[in-house]
């Protein structure tokens, strides 16, 4: 009699639990999340690869990891609270050549308005730095998603990083750890 039940409870969750995935993939992606799986056919290639997927449970486990009584600690756990991904693919190659720029169309291609907006752009003609762009995601006056693209000659990395950001903590988390300030200047207008 016992395994009729389990068969019966093993098929039903089965069932479930392969309904829940597919919905799931019907899914759009949250607002501000990338899919980065292009990119993984670069692996094989590359000399140096990184991979790094944390979202859900793990980013709560991570700020839960974090002191209230360090203020760094605690501006950094202040930033991670409702974040509900951090994203990296990184490669880099021994040699140029190593890839092509349609190798990272597709991210190219999701990082298009209205979702996202380009809110800098470096590009480094004559040198071997490379060029980089940043992304913000918005929806309904908020920052939903970060997303950094770099793109070097031997050097492919993107970091993404989904759900609702405080520029202001940003800022602060930047003037708590030291990290220097980029300052732009802006051209004045003929006649200011």
């Amino acid at each position: 009699m016992r395994s009729p039940i389990i068969k019966t409870i093993v098929l039903v969750t089965t069932t479930f639990v392969l309904a829940v995935a597919a919905h799931a993939q019907g899914q759009p992606a949250a607002a501000g999340r990338l899919r980065l799986e292009s990119l993984d056919r670069l692996a094989p290639k590359a000399d140096d690869t990184v991979n790094i997927e944390i979202d859900g449970i793990l980013i709560k486990f991570a700020g839960s990891m974090l002191s209230n009584e360090d203020a760094d600690e605690r501006a950094v756990k202040e930033l991670v609270e409702g974040l509900k991904g951090v994203y990296v693919r990184s490669y880099e190659f021994k040699s140029d050549g190593q890839f092509a720029e349609a190798d990272v169309a597709a991210v190219r291609e999701q990082l298009r308005a209205p979702a996202w907006a380009r809110v800098m752009d470096v590009k480094s003609k004559g040198l071997d730095f490379g060029d980089a762009e940043v992304y913000l995601a918005t929806s309904g006056g908020r920052v939903e998603g970060f997303a950094l693209l770099f793109v070097g000659p031997r050097e492919v990395t993107v970091v993404n990083i989904v759900g609702p950001l405080d520029l202001d903590k940003i800022r602060r988390l930047g003037d708590n750890l030291d990290l220097p300030h980029v300052h732009v200047r802006r051209k004045k207008a003929a006649g200011n």
